[in-house]
């Protein structure tokens, strides 16, 4: 293969235009295959595409079509011959076939079904039938197994005779008669195995697995907690049914991450791409969660309403509303995101609630104890040079006292919230995500507001 910098897309439009078979060829078998996929990806014109699908063997576009964009590919499906698409569908991993089927509609995923052969279709029934979002859905049934009492020469030949099918032979697989997973190794401990030893001899007993039901985000904790490329997917009872790759969890990872970050946002997650969505379908994400919060937001209205007659006695305090809020709304956020992220990294766990409230605890009173100091500070001085003017005969010390107080008190509670928020909803079954800044932050402007009046009516008997 050639290497990538010197791929040039000109090239490969230019054999298209041309219709330089031979030309085209030599670009697929020389060159990255996600660089050309990209290249097809920008293609208008669905007769050229077809037919570098006609005329590229189907070894070579087969692994191309994985990488294609979801409406290239419905595109494709929609226009191949029944006999052209299996060729294909052959060419192209079981988990990667999972993953295109599940965004066509349903006239093309019973053409895809009729077009690949028995065995894949059974593959390809047998994963649909898993949980979304479970191991079972993303494992790949392309692996290499072994027996326990294949000698090293019996192995390398099991290995020559199913490795090319397989996604990876560099994680090898061990099971018994009953194709329970007893052990894995990896190719480099037969390769440097001695001839007289069995696969017994040298496997590791000692392995991790997930099961088929076990949820995609623990799968991806378990690549990054022990340094994996590949992982084993058992049943139940142990029986070895499939495994995941390192570039199904990138995937994962990706996808996790962004559905996260959009329901950090307080917004539903996007299905596709950002600009392949209408305005409309992107709106329609947000506007339920913005109606929510600003229904939520009455209440901090209601508030005020309700203290009013202190407002009337002492204006000034208006002053300092907002920066108590957004205090409060940053601090709370703060928490809440290092919590969110903690959780999804399993960092922490529901049961660590107790050490996560602790230190919260101690995070707010310093950070708070810092703010009202300084806040204290300030305000004599904005009071001092006249940029907040005070009626009547009130302190100015006593004001800074007063919204001082209030910045600890409400730091100290935002951090409380943000950080018991994300962990209630992840044991009661819900994605911690959604308890992020916009939520946190809702609750805190109440909370804040709630104890400045309070405090305010006693430090100057207003009520």
């Amino acid at each position: 293969m050639a290497e990538n910098q010197d791929y040039n897309e000109v090239e490969l439009l230019s054999a298209l235009k041309k219709r330089d078979v031979m030309k085209l060829r030599q670009i697929f078998t020389d060159f990255n295959i996600v660089d050309i996929a990209e290249t097809l990806n920008k293609i208008d014109n669905p007769a050229e595409l077809l037919f570098i699908f006609k005329t590229v063997p189907p070894e070579q576009t087969g692994e191309v079509f994985s990488y294609l964009d979801p409406d290239v590919q419905e595109h494709l499906i929609r226009v191949l011959s029944s006999n052209q698409l299996s060729d294909i569908l052959e060419n192209i991993y079981t988990d990667d076939i999972i993953d295109f089927m599940e965004e066509m509609p349903a006239n093309l995923v019973s053409k895809i079904l009729k077009s690949a052969d028995k065995e894949t279709r059974q593959d390809i029934n047998h994963l649909l039938n898993y949980k979304e979002n479970s191991a079972g859905s993303i494992m790949t049934t392309e692996y290499v197994q072994l027996k326990a009492e294949d000698t090293i020469p019996q192995a390398l030949a099991r290995i020559r005779k199913t490795g090319r099918e397989a996604e990876t032979i560099s994680y090898l697989f061990v099971t018994d008669t009953s194709r329970k997973l007893v052990g894995t190794l990896l190719l480099k401990d037969i390769v440097f195995a001695e001839e007289g030893q069995t696969i017994a001899d040298i496997m590791d007993t000692d392995f991790v697995s997930v099961k088929t039901s076990d949820d995609q985000e623990e799968v991806a904790l378990n690549f990054k907690k022990y340094d994996l490329n590949a992982l084993p997917v058992i049943t139940n009872d142990g029986r070895l049914v499939g495994i995941v790759t390192a570039d199904d969890i990138i995937d994962v990872i990706e996808e996790e991450a962004t559905e996260d970050i959009q329901k950090m946002a307080a917004m539903q997650p996007l299905e596709e791409e950002y600009l392949k969505l209408s305005p409309l379908s992107v709106a329609k994400k947000r506007i339920v969660w913005l109606l929510v919060l600003m229904i939520s937001a009455t209440f901090t209205g209601l508030i005020i309403n309700h203290f009013e007659s202190v407002l009337v006695a002492l204006p000034a305090l208006t002053v300092f509303i907002p920066m108590i809020m957004d205090t409060g709304g940053n601090s709370g956020g703060q928490a809440s995101t290092t919590i969110i992220r903690s959780l999804a990294l399993g960092e922490i766990k529901e049961k660590s609630y107790g050490r996560v409230l602790v230190h919260e605890m101690a995070v707010a009173s310093i950070t708070g104890g810092c703010l009202a100091a300084f806040v204290f500070a300030w305000i004599n001085i904005e009071i001092l040079v006249g940029l907040v003017q005070l009626s009547g005969n009130v302190p100015a010390v006593e004001v800074a006292f007063l919204v001082s107080l209030t910045v600890f008190i409400t730091v100290f509670l935002a951090k409380i919230c943000g950080a018991s928020l994300p962990i209630f909803a992840k044991k009661i079954g819900l994605d911690p995500a959604l308890m992020a800044q916009p939520i946190v932050t809702t609750i805190v402007d109440a909370l804040s507001l709630m104890v400045y009046f309070l405090l305010a009516t006693q430090v100057f008997q207003l009520i």
